[in-house]
């Protein structure tokens, strides 16, 4: 336990260090040899133990200390849980280059901002929603925040209006990273040397391979959605104690995301949806992120969620689940409207709900899995 008051049952951290040699203990460690096990956020089934290992985490560091210029005069804070693989490695990415890092024991968007102008903070990483967070801060503007060189978003895709306030008001470089704990990232976008691919999370990473395939693995014309696979050296070892998920996930050396996404002609990638996400109506697949974006860019919505839910005639019928704006108000009838203006028709949800916050685990990914529970309890099938 790090902290003072160390709790019954647990060894505290000086206790720790103070009460054993300081000589290296002489075990043999070789690059191939598993360091950690992350799991998985779990978003779509149970968690899976991801075995990781030395020469891959290294290997991580490095790179990114290239990618985000990250040198031994920065200073990096951490406000996402020390489990959250992206906390795991920007922190080590930090201590590689002999750099300081910051951590906060729990998110608060005003302590945040505080932290930052007072520890001359230099780089950070968040998931959309804690951008969002502070987006809604009604004083915000009062700190300091010029030591910021550059942002991280990754977890889930950033919106336009979420993109276009981080610009506006840090001032500072963005990066928005794709990627998973499987694999390492995929791609890597820096927004501002590309402004006018704002949808995009960018090119493939250092020595990354990445393809967008059909059901068969063959590669699918430009621009047409498929499922993101990618190899390189910062896959996965296994998955602890399930080797049937590993040999599911892994095809001739490939990595099935089970994303969904497409790419142009110079080979930025564009995120569509999670592939267990696509929603059949009437035979018609449709992705809710298409509708979740228009959605925020709604000026009254903070957030969304879209869910199929059982319909006799459709199958699935396309529902919005909303979180506003602080203090807005706006009736399913004008989201609606709204929808059947900027989408197309199979594309409008049938129905809205209106909510106080979405279920999210603790990385902050939305957990659609118990928004969609309630609906289809007592059904016979689940899609």
């Amino acid at each position: 336990f790090v902290g003072p008051d160390t709790p019954e049952d647990y060894i505290s951290h000086e206790d720790l260090a103070t009460g054993h040699s300081t000589e290296e203990p002489g075990i043999p460690v070789n690059e191939d040899d598993d360091l950690l096990i992350l799991y998985s956020s779990g978003t779509t089934g149970l968690p899976k133990g991801i075995v990781l290992t030395h020469k891959t985490r290294l290997t991580y560091f490095h790179w990114c200390g290239l990618q985000y210029g990250i040198r031994f005069q920065d200073v990096h804070l951490i406000n996402t849980p020390l489990y959250h693989n992206m906390a795991c490695f920007l922190s080590f990415s930090q201590f590689y280059t002999g750099g300081k890092v910051v951590i906060m024991r729990k998110f608060d968007a005003q302590e945040t901002l505080a932290t930052i102008e007072r520890e001359k903070v230099t780089g950070i990483f968040m998931v959309p929603t804690q951008y969002n967070v502070i987006m809604e801060l009604p004083d915000k503007e009062k700190y300091d925040i010029g030591s910021l060189k550059w942002l991280l978003s990754a977890g889930s895709p950033l919106s336009t209006t979420t993109k276009n306030f981080i610009f506006d008001f840090f001032k500072c470089e963005l990066y928005d990273m794709y990627g998973l704990t499987e694999t390492g990232p995929f791609t890597n976008m820096n927004h501002h040397l590309d402004p006018e691919r704002a949808r995009s999370v960018g090119q493939p990473f250092f020595h990354m391979e990445m393809r967008v395939v059909d059901e068969k693995g063959n590669d699918v014309p430009i621009g047409e959605v498929g499922e993101i696979v990618s190899r390189g050296p910062l896959l996965l070892r296994t998955y602890y104690k399930n080797e049937k998920a590993y040999n599911e996930a892994i095809r001739d050396g490939w990595f099935y995301s089970g994303d969904l996404g497409k790419m142009d002609r110079e080979g930025y990638l564009y995120l569509v949806d999670r592939k267990k996400d696509m929603i059949c109506s009437g035979g018609v697949n449709i992705y809710p992120s298409d509708i979740e974006t228009t959605l925020h860019s709604h000026e009254k919505i903070l957030e969304s969620a879209v869910i199929g839910v059982p319909d006799p005639k459709w199958g699935e019928a396309l529902k919005a689940i909303i979180v506003l704006k602080w203090g807005q108000k706006i009736s399913a009838k004008e989201v609606i409207q709204y929808c059947k203006d900027n989408l197309a028709g199979y594309q409008v949800p049938k129905s809205v709900d209106f909510v106080s916050s979405l279920p999210r685990n603790p990385s902050g990914k939305v957990l659609k899995k118990e928004l969609r529970a309630p609906f289809w309890e007592g059904q016979e099938t689940k899609i």
